[in-house]
């Protein structure tokens, strides 16, 4: 593997073990947890690194977010028909298929 590919590689390993270790430090009494919609950014900006897409689910504290992730891209907002969520809707990058082959979404109760 090439020098910067491996650096590449290894600094998004660090970033995944930082929000692995994220929930673990809120839950000790560190600070209040994540709103879902900053917990839905960390997990869409991990989908968008192909090679640590299967830990994404580990950014993501309150499996109720993963519901309203899956509620937002499952029903795509059109700004002309309805109004859309105030916070906007899930990227448009994220699609459900991609979503259901992920481990926490395979189980996933809403």
């Amino acid at each position: 593997m090439a020098p910067a590919k491996l650096a590449a590689v290894l600094a998004v390993a660090v970033v995944v073990c930082a929000f692995a270790a994220a929930p673990a430090a809120a839950g000790a009494g560190y600070g209040a947890p994540e709103s879902c919609q900053t917990q839905i950014m960390y997990f869409t900006n991990c989908l968008a690194r192909d090679e640590i897409r299967a830990q994404c689910c580990s950014v993501v504290e309150n499996a109720q977010c993963l519901c309203q992730l899956k509620r937002e891209v499952a029903v795509p907002c059109v700004r002309h028909r309805r109004k859309c969520p105030v916070n906007g809707p899930a990227p448009p990058a994220v699609k459900l298929a991609e979503l259901q082959r992920l481990p926490c979404f395979k189980t996933l109760k809403c």
